[in-house]
């Protein structure tokens, strides 16, 4: 009787150390690294005397508020027509080194628009487009893209072979999880800051975060901000404050590529 009161207590006190030191472990994971892929940089919204939208706007100050680093696509029609203020906006975030940006396809796509322009084009189409928006944003800014996001479109094979055939752009935000022909990297889709689409929703975001996020070594995170409202907008600070709680570093995509690297 006594033995096996014994083995019971031993066996009690093994499931209790071994259940502590699980606790710890899980306390001692690092958090994940969080890029902030924000879409569509564009002059879509911009008052008369701004060169963007308040929308666009407020992000960056809360970004620059928060110290905070974030990853914003540009479109590259908006670079066309010669917009000194928009122009310099971009190229002011950029000189001071929390933003970077990248190259969120060419095209003004609509909802009459019957495909998106990495959907059905060609390797060479895509191509093309690419680096339209690669050379616009070198002459018109004096920068060079180094990530790709498509905008508002799926991608294809053709995609991956444009894509590997320039040799700046170095990484694919939220790309596919297996390339068949394309070999850089590749940020994974892994958790949405916005469910559904536009819409940052906390009590959402925070039970993805939790099942699949937490033991993760970045979460690159899609958002839209000029389609936030004030409501949304709340969402998204919420879920900010939720991440810098939980000891979350937020980098470039550029950044974080080269701390891979290393």
């Amino acid at each position: 009787m006594e033995s096996t009161f014994g083995y019971l207590v031993a066996s009690s006190a093994l499931v209790f150390v071994a259940s502590t030191l699980a606790a710890d472990a899980r306390a001692g994971e690092k958090a994940p690294v969080i890029i902030l892929k924000l879409d569509d940089v564009t002059t879509q919204g911009a008052h008369e005397s701004e060169p963007i939208s308040p929308r666009w706007q407020r992000v960056v100050d809360f970004l620059e508020k928060e110290n905070l680093k974030a990853s914003l696509g540009i479109i590259g029609f908006s670079l066309e027509q010669d917009n000194a203020a928009y122009f310099n906006w971009i190229k002011n975030l950029d000189k001071k080194g929390a933003v970077e940006f990248w190259n969120h396809g060419y095209r003004n796509r609509s909802n009459n628009d019957k495909s998106g322009e990495f959907e059905s084009d060609s390797a060479e189409q895509q191509k093309a487009l690419l680096e339209k928006t690669q050379k616009l944003a070198k002459e018109k800014l004096g920068i060079e893209l180094h990530a790709f996001g498509p905008h508002w479109s799926a991608t294809t094979e053709a995609t991956e072979k444009a894509l590997q055939d320039i040799p700046e752009l170095t990484m694919w935000l939220l790309g596919p999880k297996s390339p068949k022909t394309y070999t850089k990297f590749v940020f994974e889709r892994i958790v949405n800051l916005e469910n559904p689409t536009f819409v940052p929703d906390f009590d959402k975001f925070k039970a993805a975060y939790e099942k699949n996020g937490v033991s993760r070594p970045y979460l690159c995170l899609q958002g839209h901000p000029n389609s936030w409202s004030d409501e949304r907008w709340a969402g998204f600070v919420k879920i900010i404050g939720f991440l810098k709680e939980k000891g979350c570093t937020f980098m470039k995509a550029g950044e974080y590529l080269a701390q891979t690297k290393k």
